[in-house]
């Protein structure tokens, strides 16, 4: 046998021997995954699925009405755990700085007010002024009338054909009073109509533009002074406080809420359904809902609501989902309702349940 022929042989027998075993590792896979146990749930009619105590409305952060302008607490009028009523305050702030601007603003229209009431006075005066003026007027048009009369008498005295009767000092002492009677009339007439044709209301109309802007800062002072409070959005309870007297809201690194709080509604069940289980969740199917650590609790319910898509799992019970999954898990969340029972203890809010579905 020669060399060429020895190696073509071993090489045969080892390429033989590799096949050989792919083939029974291949075999070994198969007879495993046959034998594999089902996952729990699948067999027969019963699907469970785990899931928290929630409600249709997600838990929020309650900050100040003014959030993020900067605001101290000087009292905490709740504590975690109380109901609270919609509109309940819930803190007190140091607002003395707010209130002495709105205290400001009220000295602002008293002055504008007494503005108004000057230009007010000044308009009346000026109509009394117009009054007289008029009766001026009037007065220097009888006065010159007069002076008109004594002027032709002179010169018909100082004509006459048997001589004159007066002397030229009395006739042009009579033409002067004339033409004094003559201005003072022109003078009493632009007087009269310069005032009885500019009226000053312009002045009230500035006033009261005064007063409209002080009032307008009265509002801005008292909105801002207002909206340093914190009041319950509804009726519901105090989940968390992170709150103390002498806590500052606002500002640079201010990012706590001062309390979590959660809506006053029906408890349900966020029940988490893998997709391979998905098909046999319907709306109105019946639920068993059993604590997971103590199995002795017990309620029961119904699908609510079943989502049309997956998505990744909540972090535990915060109403977050987890954007950075450590795996592509996706699941189908259904709503479970909670039936009353009156004689036994509604589930706590958050607690960890283990729902059974049957159809």
């Amino acid at each position: 046998m020669t060399r060429s022929r020895f190696v073509t042989y071993l090489l045969i027998l080892a390429l033989s021997g590799l096949g050989l075993s792919v083939l029974m590792a291949a075999k070994a896979a198969g007879e495993k995954t046959t034998a594999a146990p089902p996952p729990a749930g699948s067999g027969g009619r019963l699907l469970v699925a785990l899931g928290y105590v929630d409600t249709p409305d997600k838990m929020v952060h309650l900050l100040p009405d003014n959030y993020p302008q900067p605001a101290r607490v000087t009292k905490v009028l709740v504590r975690e755990g109380d109901e609270v009523t919609a509109g309940q305050p819930l803190l007190e702030f140091d607002t003395d700085m707010l209130k002495l601007k709105v205290d400001e603003a009220e000295n602002a229209i008293a002055s504008a007010l007494a503005e108004q009431a000057k230009a007010e006075a000044m308009v009346r005066a000026h109509k009394v002024q117009v009054s007289s003026t008029e009766k001026e007027y009037q007065a220097s048009v009888k006065e010159l009338a007069s002076k008109k009369n004594e002027l032709v008498e002179a010169e018909r005295l100082f004509n006459l054909k048997s001589g004159p009767a007066i002397n030229q000092i009395t006739l042009e002492s009579a033409r002067s009073a004339y033409d004094v009677a003559e201005k003072k009339l022109e003078a009493a007439q632009l007087k009269w109509e310069g005032l009885r044709d500019n009226v000053p209301t312009y002045l009230v109309d500035l006033a009261k533009e005064q007063v409209k802007k002080a009032r307008i800062a009265r509002q801005q002072a008292e909105h801002v002074r207002d909206q340093v409070r914190l009041r319950a959005p509804a009726d519901g309870w105090i989940v968390r406080s992170f709150v103390a007297e002498g806590t500052t809201f606002g500002g640079i690194g201010s990012r706590d809420p001062a309390f979590w709080f959660l809506k006053k509604v029906r408890l349900i069940v966020r029940a988490e359904v893998p997709p391979e289980f998905a098909r046999r969740v319907s709306e109105g199917q019946v639920a068993e809902i059993e604590d997971e650590a103590d199995t002795t609790q017990t309620w029961t319910g119904k699908v609510v609501l079943v989502p049309n898509q997956f998505l990744p799992k909540r972090l535990g019970n915060t109403g977050l989902v987890d954007l950075m999954p450590v795996s592509d898990e996706r699941v189908l969340e259904c709503q479970i309702s909670i039936d009353p029972e009156p004689k036994k203890d509604p589930p706590k809010f958050g607690q960890k349940v283990r729902v059974k579905l049957r159809k």
